[in-house]
């Protein structure tokens, strides 16, 4: 019997037919390790991108944000009503600036308003609705009517709108209410030519066609009407409605 099995076995082993399949399915795993390790992983946690946060030390709230923005990062207020510390600007931000993060990371601004009688409304735009709730009950505020944007938007249940607009400073117990997106819209519509207009301009001309809008780019070296300079997607393009349109800036030296 011992004999009989020895002999079965000796016979299976030598079978080419069974370590062609081994060497095949050793073939397969090793393809399967290299494409998970080497292509997908790195893509979906992104370890070879990162953006360095700009230093945003001492410039006011509304500056500092609209910089952090440009550079694809979320800035969040951390608002100190302390009279002797410097007034309205930032005075401490984490991470610190050159600090190498991922695109979309929060940075946590530090803003003294030395002022105990009023509070400033948070940024909760682009924000979940859930997170912005939160948001505006720690700084003192109450929030209001949430309702859906009449206008579509790319990102559902995200604010699209705030009222009062961040930075406003207002007395604790404030309402703020605030807009959400619910998904692109079932229209298509034609991208219109932006490019050479004064960007509050492009941004109502969109508007009006129920496209949104953002500024990609460096903002703070711009003048005080900037002008669009590129747009994407470009004029011509079938879209539907809410869909976002890129707009970047002429720099100020682009307009002498």
């Amino acid at each position: 019997m011992i004999k009989r099995s020895l002999k079965l076995v000796q016979e299976y082993l030598s079978n080419p037919y069974l370590w062609i399949g081994v060497g095949a399915l050793s073939i397969l795993v090793a393809v399967v390790y290299f494409v998970f390790n080497s292509i997908m992983m790195p893509r979906y946690t992104r370890h070879d991108v990162s953006t360095e946060v700009p230093d945003v030390m001492n410039l006011s709230a509304e500056v500092a944000d609209s910089v952090l923005i440009s550079a694809g990062l979320k800035p969040e207020l951390v608002v100190l009503r302390k009279p002797n510390l410097p007034l309205n600007v930032v005075i401490d931000q984490i991470p610190p600036p050159r600090a190498q993060v991922k695109p979309g990371r929060h940075i946590y601004l530090t803003v003294n308003s030395g002022d105990t009688t009023t509070v400033l409304v948070p940024r909760v735009e682009t924000y979940g609705v859930r997170q912005a709730r939160n948001m505006i009950s720690q700084s003192d505020l109450l929030v209001g009517t949430v309702l859906p944007d009449s206008i579509p938007s790319v990102y559902e249940d995200i604010v699209t709108h705030q009222e009062p607009a961040a930075g406003e400073r207002v007395p604790p117990g404030t309402v703020v209410n605030l807009l959400f997106g619910t998904g692109l819209g079932d229209e298509i519509v034609t991208v219109p030519d932006v490019t050479g207009l004064p960007v509050d301009d492009a941004r109502a001309a969109l508007l009006e066609l129920r496209l949104r809008s953002i500024v990609i780019g460096e903002t703070a070296e711009l003048d005080e009407l900037p002008i669009v300079l590129e747009q994407g997607p470009e004029a011509g393009t079938s879209v539907k409605e809410g869909y976002e349109i890129r707009l970047r800036l002429a720099r100020t030296n682009e307009n002498e």
